[in-house]
């Protein structure tokens, strides 16, 4: 209590310690100060058994120090960014006890992914199209179809990973696969398009999609509500949820929206952060005009050289870390009936579980290469600019296997 510069009698700390072990467990005590000992000692309460400590935030591979000049004010950030976002950056980048890397950069980047993108997006979709068709009023569900059953088991496996997460001390995870049911939810919406589905006559399977989108709105913002407990409040209020704190028991249970609630008016949860060069609209943001040269740098092929290429559809089977490599993944893939195995520089993008039962896109003829002693047969398809990288995917279900021109 101290060291976060507060004050309190020993009633009001009495009254504290209980509620501090129901949220966080009886024998974990997350901490990082040496006063506590003294002071439970001091009130003859139990000592805990096990004290949690966080890492070291570093800086391009070093502690931060005051001495060396490289501290980063959280306060700035917070007051930049917002408190809400900068918490979740600080939870989803950190593995609990050990060290993790910090940067400005970094934390635009998952700020600009998970929550302006995927988090950001969806809502503003869902918001739209219920506006448009249905009044404002979240519509009933007809009968679900299989990418609607996949979506709510996606959200509600969400939910126990999150328990398990926070029984482990691993809120990366938990955060993780709230990350995962977003861009789930984002494929969802690509494949049941429900802006064709507003032409249709029948309004039962627009009214299904929309109904599904809003109860996984409803077990996401739940999940990320003790993290960003002021954005996900407003969001929803903006949905029509009811105005008190969700609870887990809650967030388990499918169907918890009451068809029927109105949605209110729309508003920006997350603005996308704009570098200094998209800012500044630079050459980087502008497309060539058409028919214009190739960019300086830019070397113009062949077709007949482009055509060597073997690119095929693959489906990522497993993942996991090279050891001893922060930047490399271990792939295992289907590519038609065959199975495969690539190394992939995408770890600092990508986390090992959320990465099994995507499609691909992968170079097959490439010539195998033995990467930090793994072999690697074929090369995945990724974009990237301004330190970010999202993989190359397929739009719609294909198998894989299937040949991309």
């Amino acid at each position: 209590i101290s060291a976060m510069g507060y004050r309190a009698d020993e009633a009001q700390f009495k009254r504290w310690w209980p509620a501090s072990l129901q949220l966080i467990g009886k024998d974990i005590l997350t901490t990082h100060t040496v006063y506590w000992p003294t002071m439970l000692k001091a009130m003859d309460v139990p000592m805990p058994e096990t004290i949690f400590a966080h890492g070291w935030w570093l800086i391009e591979g070093s502690k931060m120090s005051k001495s060396d000049g490289n501290v980063v004010n959280p306060m700035d950030l917070a007051e930049k960014y917002g408190v809400d976002a900068f918490r979740y950056f600080l939870l989803a980048e950190m593995v609990l006890g050990q060290d993790a890397g910090f940067s400005e950069e970094a934390f635009v980047r998952r700020y600009n992914t998970d929550l302006a993108n995927d988090l950001g997006n969806f809502v503003n979709r869902i918001m739209k199209l219920i506006a448009s068709n249905c009044g404002g009023k979240v519509p009933s569900a007809g009968e679900l179809t299989e990418p609607d059953n996949a979506l709510r088991d996606a959200a509600l496996n969400a939910v126990r990973t999150m328990e398990e997460a926070i029984d482990k001390m691993r809120l990366d995870l938990g955060l993780g696969a709230v990350s995962a049911v977003l861009r789930e939810a984002n494929r969802y919406l690509e494949k049941r398009q429900p802006w064709a589905l507003a032409k249709a006559a029948d309004p039962k399977p627009l009214h299904t999609v929309l109904y599904t989108s809003v109860e996984t709105l409803r077990i996401i913002s739940g999940l990320l509500y003790p993290t960003m407990p002021d954005k996900m409040t407003a969001l929803r209020k903006t949905l029509g949820f009811p105005d008190k704190a969700p609870t887990i028991s809650e967030l388990s249970r499918w169907g918890g929206t009451e068809p029927g609630i109105e949605i209110g008016e729309m508003t920006s949860l997350f603005p996308r952060i704009l570098t200094p060069k998209a800012e500044a609209g630079g050459p980087a943001d502008k497309a060539p005009a058409k028919g214009a040269p190739a960019p300086a740098g830019v070397v113009e092929v062949e077709y007949a050289d482009f055509a060597k290429l073997q690119l095929r559809t693959a489906t990522i089977l497993q993942a996991e870390k090279v050891e001893g490599a922060d930047k490399l993944l271990r792939l295992q893939i289907k590519v038609g009936e065959e199975a495969r195995q690539i190394v992939a520089g995408i770890a600092l993008s990508y986390k090992p579980e959320e990465l099994p039962g995507k499609t691909i896109v992968i170079v097959a003829n490439l010539k195998p290469a033995v990467i930090r002693g793994v072999e690697s047969k074929g090369m995945l398809l990724a974009a990237s600019q301004g330190g970010q990288l999202r993989l190359i995917t397929v739009d719609g279900d294909l198998p894989p296997g299937a040949v991309v021109k």
